[in-house]
C-alpha cells in the first residue's frame, strides 16, 4: 500500500494545481466581479489543498515529489470551458470536475491502510463534495426558470405623497 499511496498522492498533488489553474483561469475570464472574486476564492482553496498534499508527501516520504502532469488514465481530469462558454456551462463542468475529485478521495480513503492517510483524504472527499454541492446549488439558482414575485410582496411599493 505504501507505493500505492505514493501514487494516489503525487496523482491528488498534481491534480490539486490543475484545479488551481482551472479557477485561475476562469476567474480571469469573468467580467462580473462577483464571479472573477468567487473564482479566485476557489482558485486559493485548492492552492491550499495542494500545498497540505505536499507537505503531507514531503512529511511521509522525505522528500518533495516530481509532479507531472497526469496522464489520460486519471480519474479526475477538469476541461477548460471555451472562453465563449456562458456561466452555466462552466457551472455544469466545476460540478462534474468536483464530484470527480470527492470520488477521488473517496476512494483513496477506502482502500487506504494508514490511519493517517485516511484522515486526509477523507477530510479532503468531504471538501470537495461541499464545493459541488455548493455549485450545485449556484448552477440550479442560475437556471431556475420561475420564482415567485408578486408585486404586492414587493415593499415601499406604494404611492408616496
Amino acid at each position: 500500500m505504501q507505493d500505492n499511496a505514493k501514487a494516489v498522492l503525487e496523482t491528488a498533488i498534481s491534480e490539486e494545481k490543475k484545479a488551481n489553474r482551472f479557477y485561475s483561469n476562469l476567474a480571469l475570464q469573468m467580467e462580473d466581479k462577483g464571479a472573477r472574486v468567487k473564482f479566485e476564492i476557489m482558485a486559493g482553496i485548492e492552492l491550499q489543498h495542494y500545498e497540505m498534499l505536499l507537505s503531507y508527501y514531503s512529511e511521509k516520504f522525505g522528500k518533495t515529489p516530481i509532479i507531472q502532469e497526469t496522464g489520460e488514465g486519471k480519474i479526475v481530469r477538469p476541461e477548460t470551458p471555451p472562453r465563449t462558454a456562458t456561466f452555466g456551462e462552466a457551472i455544469k463542468v466545476i460540478m462534474d470536475t468536483e464530484r470527480r475529485a470527492y470520488e477521488f478521495y473517496k476512494k483513496a480513503f477506502e482502500v487506504s491502510t494508514s490511519e493517517k492517510d485516511k484522515k486526509i483524504f477523507n477530510m479532503l472527499a468531504g471538501m470537495e463534495q461541499s464545493h459541488f454541492e455548493q455549485f450545485r446549488k449556484e448552477f440550479n439558482y442560475a437556471t431556475e426558470s420561475t420564482i415567485r414575485f408578486a408585486s404586492e410582496d414587493i415593499p415601499w411599493m406604494m404611492e408616496v405623497y
